[in-house]
């Protein structure tokens, strides 16, 4: 009996810190999983910088320029009946992420849309010296 009694404190103290040391080791895996997470999140974001620079240094009207003059290409202005206009591809939301929200063309209402097949088409072509 007295073997009994001094076994049992033994064995609920090797479960408890069996149970600790479980603990503690999820504990340290956690955080090596967040850790990873959270340095892909940066290179995902830094990423996403670059490409938002490299958008907005490719659409700089100055870069443009340097690149229709460098291919010796002439273009003309669209008169007002050409021009369409895109939506939007994405929307910046309050804590400064884009979200992609529509990349389709909005269309307007137009009464009389049914009279369109009166009118020709625009069709964009290079202007020739």
């Amino acid at each position: 009996m007295r073997l009994v009694k001094s076994i049992l404190p033994i064995m609920i103290f090797t479960v408890a810190s069996l149970m600790y040391v479980h603990q503690q080791v999820e504990l340290v895996k956690l955080s090596y999983n967040i850790e990873k997470k959270e340095k892909k999140l940066n290179e995902v974001l830094d990423r996403r910088e670059q490409l938002s620079y490299n958008i907005k240094n490719l659409e700089a009207p100055s870069r443009l320029e340097s690149a229709l003059l460098a291919k010796n290409i002439d273009i003309t202005f669209p008169r007002k009946g050409n021009v369409i206009q895109m939506a939007r591809p994405y929307v910046v939301n309050q804590r400064g992420l884009s979200d992609v929200r529509s990349t389709g063309l909005e269309k307007r209402f137009n009464i009389f849309g049914f009279l369109d097949f009166l009118t020709p088409k625009a069709e964009a072509h290079q202007a020739e010296d």
